[in-house]
C-alpha cells in the first residue's frame, strides 16, 4: 500500500483538526463517568424529585455498573461511528478533495486504510478513556470491581465498534452522498440485531459481541467466539471492498 504512513499521518492530523478526537471522546468519557454516577445518586435524586412515590432502589453493583456502560456505549458508539465516519470518504469524493490526494504517489488501498486505521484509533482512545473513568469512579463510589472481565468486555467492545467503522467506511467508498452512506450502514448494523435471533446462525453475528460482552461482566450466559472470528473477515471484507471500490471508479 504505497503511501500508507504518509497518509495515515495525514488523518490522524484531520482527526485532531476537525476536532473528532475531541467529539468522540468527550461522547464517550460522559458516558464513563456518568454510569457509575447516576447508579450512586439514583436513590438521592428520586428523593429530590419531590413525588411521594415509595420506589424501592437496591444499591448498585459493580456488575451493574459495567453493564449499563457496554450496553450504552454499544448502542451509542454505534450511532457515533456512523455519523463520524458516513462522509470521510463520500464527502472528499463529492468535493473532489480527494483527487488531489490520490493524484499523488499513494494507492487507493492506502488512501481507504489510512482513513479506517486513524478513525478506528480515535474511537479506542475513547473507548480507553472512557473505561478507564467508569472503572475508577466504580470502584470509587460504588464497589471494588474486577479489572480483568471489564477488560476483556470493552475488548470485545472495541472489535464491534471497528466492525461498524469498516462498513460505514465501505459504503461511504460506494456512495457520494454521506447521508446514504450512513443509512445504509445503520440499516446493514440494524438488521444484524434481527436476524441475531435466528437460531444457529444469529450466534455468528458480529452484534453478538455485545451479548458477549455483558455476558462476561456477568459471569453467565454464552460465549460467542466464533463471532469474533465472523467480525474479523467481515472487517477485513468491508476494507478490501471499499478499496476495490475506488478502484474501479473514475474519480
Amino acid at each position: 500500500m504505497t503511501g500508507f504512513g504518509a497518509l495515515l499521518k495525514k488523518e490522524l492530523r484531520e482527526q485532531y483538526r476537525t476536532h473528532r478526537i475531541l467529539i468522540v471522546g468527550s461522547i464517550f468519557a460522559l458516558f464513563g463517568i456518568g454510569t457509575p454516577l447516576l447508579l450512586k445518586f439514583l436513590p438521592e435524586l428520586l428523593k429530590l424529585s419531590g413525588e411521594n412515590i415509595q420506589i424501592q432502589v437496591l444499591p448498585p453493583t459493580a456488575i451493574q455498573s459495567f453493564n449499563e456502560f457496554a450496553s450504552t456505549i454499544g448502542q451509542i458508539g454505534t450511532v457515533v461511528a456512523v455519523l463520524i465516519g458516513m462522509g470521510i470518504v463520500a464527502n472528499e469524493l463529492r468535493h473532489g478533495t480527494a483527487v488531489m490526494t490520490l493524484s499523488k504517489p499513494v494507492s487507493r488501498a492506502a488512501f481507504v486504510s489510512a482513513k479506517l486505521t486513524a478513525i478506528s484509533m480515535t474511537f479506542l482512545l475513547a473507548l480507553t478513556v472512557a473505561a478507564f473513568f467508569c472503572f475508577f469512579y466504580t470502584n470509587l463510589l460504588i464497589e471494588k470491581a474486577n479489572a480483568t472481565v471489564f477488560f476483556q468486555s470493552n475488548l470485545l467492545l472495541g472489535l464491534f465498534l471497528v466492525f461498524c467503522l469498516a462498513v460505514t467506511v465501505l459504503f461511504s467508498c460506494l456512495f457520494r452522498s454521506s447521508l446514504a452512506a450512513g443509512g445504509i450502514a445503520i440499516a446493514v448494523i440494524i438488521s444484524q440485531m434481527v436476524i441475531s435471533d435466528v437460531p444457529v446462525v444469529g450466534d455468528y453475528l458480529p452484534v453478538k459481541l455485545l451479548e458477549w460482552s455483558t455476558n462476561i461482566i456477568s459471569g453467565i450466559g454464552q460465549s460467542y467466539c466464533w463471532a469474533v472470528g465472523v467480525t474479523v473477515v467481515l472487517t477485513v471484507l468491508a476494507i478490501y471492498f471499499g478499496q476495490y471500490s475506488l478502484k474501479r471508479r473514475e474519480i
